[in-house]
C-alpha cells in the first residue's frame, strides 16, 4: 500500500517505527503543518511509517474518505483506454454512488466518461490511494481499479463537464510518448509503466 500526496509517498508498514522526522510530528497541529507542505509539492520523499504510529491517527482525522472505482480497460487490440483530465493523463474513474456496488460504479464511470460500451470485468480490483485538497478540505481517495475488456470499436467521446478533454486507445508506444509530454497522477505512474513494459 502507498498513499500519494503530490510528490510525497507514505507507506504504512508493520509496527510503531518511523523516520526521525515523522517522529517529531506528535501533535495534530504539527501533522497539519507538514501536510500543508506536502500539498504544496515541496515534499518529495518516501516515508515508511509504522501502522501503529500516532501519525496515522492524526492523518486520518485530517482527511475525509472518498471511495471511487474505475477501469483498466483494454480493447481487442490490447490497447489501453486513456483519458486526459485537467491537463493530466488518467484512466476513467469516479465516485461511488449510494446503494451502488464497486463493480457497477467502475463500469458506469467508464461508460459515462468515455462512451465505451460492453465493458466486462475480468478480475479483482487493485486499489490505489491518493490525497488531494478540495475547497480547503483534505481528501483521501481510495480507488478500486478493475481490469476490463471490451469489443466496442465505435468513436469515443470525452465527458467534457468532468474536465476530460481527450479519450483514446493507447498502444504502449503512444502512451510512452504522451507520458513524456504530459504529467500524470503519481498513483498511476507504475500502472502506465507496467503497460509500456509489456510491449
Amino acid at each position: 500500500m502507498k498513499v500519494f500526496i503530490r510528490s510525497a509517498i507514505l507507506v504504512p508498514v508493520p509496527g510503531h517505527e518511523a523516520p526521525d522526522f515523522i517522529n517529531t510530528l506528535r501533535t495534530l497541529k504539527s501533522v497539519k503543518r507538514w501536510l500543508k507542505e506536502c500539498y504544496s509539492g515541496s515534499e518529495i520523499r518516501i516515508f515508511e511509517i509504522g501502522q501503529d504510529h500516532v501519525f496515522w491517527a492524526y492523518f486520518m482525522t485530517l482527511h475525509q474518505r472518498v471511495i471511487a472505482a474505475g477501469g483498466w480497460v483494454r480493447n481487442e487490440a490490447c490497447e489501453l483506454l486513456v483519458i486526459e483530465r485537467n491537463g493530466k493523463l488518467d484512466m476513467p474513474k469516479g465516485k461511488l454512488e449510494s446503494k451502488e456496488t464497486l463493480e457497477v460504479c467502475a463500469v458506469r464511470e467508464v461508460q459515462e466518461e468515455c462512451r465505451v460500451k460492453r465493458c466486462k470485468i475480468t478480475g479483482p480490483a487493485v486499489r490505489t490511494y491518493h490525497c488531494y485538497s478540495d475547497k480547503g478540505e483534505y481528501m483521501l481517495k481510495t480507488t478500486y481499479w478493475y481490469p476490463m475488456v471490451t469489443d466496442y470499436s465505435k468513436k469515443l467521446k470525452p465527458q467534457i463537464d468532468e474536465g476530460i478533454t481527450a479519450v483514446y486507445w493507447a498502444t504502449p508506444a503512444l502512451l510512452k510518448n504522451r507520458m513524456e509530454d504530459m504529467p500524470m497522477y503519481n498513483s498511476l505512474t507504475e500502472t502506465f509503466e507496467k503497460f509500456i513494459e509489456e510491449a
